[in-house]
């Protein structure tokens, strides 16, 4: 069974926020799926969402259903883009 492109990685997904016009904008799982370098099927993208749940990088809320949406706290957001 094939797995996820090997440059689909936590940090790629993480990009996505950062490379985002708004990086406080939330996205869902599908979304950032779509918008990968590499797309990849949206439960990879959601499993890699939970994991920077986690570690802290990310934000989640239930939206309706069994929708969620993901940010990245503008906090971190600001701080990411000093470097």
């Amino acid at each position: 069974m094939a797995g996820p492109h090997p440059k689909v990685t936590i940090k790629a997904v993480l990009e996505v926020f950062k490379e985002n016009d708004d990086a406080c904008e939330p996205f869902n799982a599908p979304e950032i799926a779509d918008r990968m370098e590499y797309q990849c099927h949206r439960n990879t993208a959601r499993n890699y969402l939970q994991d920077l749940v986690a570690m802290g990088e990310l934000r989640t809320k239930k939206v309706g259903g069994g929708a969620r949406v993901y940010w990245q706290p503008c906090s971190k957001a600001d701080s990411s883009n000093d470097t």
